[in-house]
């Protein structure tokens, strides 16, 4: 069976460096990842919006890096410590969906490649996000996501 969509070794590559220096991170460490358009619907970095959130301390700059008219994949390492005073960043994928997207084929887009992308990422754990971070609800609501220990 042939896919609409495509990875391609430099992006695999980011995405594999990303997950082995991220291991024992102690800062919010994100990295995009959008769908080109068509013909070629490669799944690759978005290395504009990259560079933009090298810096965030707090989650609540992803609503100002991120595009509020188009979805993204953001596979983060997310640092908390556990009931038990354990330190871990686990690695967590966010599915950016804001509800100001208009484009059906976008959305159609962005979630036929979701399992494609989640696999490529190598994390089980997936948090969806629609709100578009606009109120600080969200922003704890996401937080509270990506602290808890519990599964998919």
């Amino acid at each position: 069976m042939s896919s609409l969509y495509h990875i391609g070794t430099a992006t695999k590559d980011v995405i594999r460096k990303f997950r082995i220096s991220t291991a024992r991170s102690d800062v919010i460490k994100c990295l995009p990842i959008k769908i080109e358009p068509k013909p070629s619907y490669e799944i690759v970095i978005e290395n504009e919006e990259l560079e933009e959130l090298e810096g965030i301390t707090d989650l609540s700059e992803l609503a100002d890096i991120l595009p509020d008219n188009s979805p993204r994949y953001l596979l983060t390492a997310y640092p908390v410590v556990t009931k038990e005073g354990i330190k871990q960043t686990p690695l967590v994928l966010i599915y950016w969906k804001p509800a100001t997207v208009v484009s059906q084929e976008w959305k159609m887009l962005y979630a036929g490649a979701l399992e494609l992308v989640r696999n490529e990422c190598g994390t089980s754990r997936l948090i969806e996000v629609s709100s578009g971070l606009e109120d600080d609800d969200d922003i704890e609501n996401l937080k509270n996501q990506l602290g808890s220990q519990s599964g998919p």
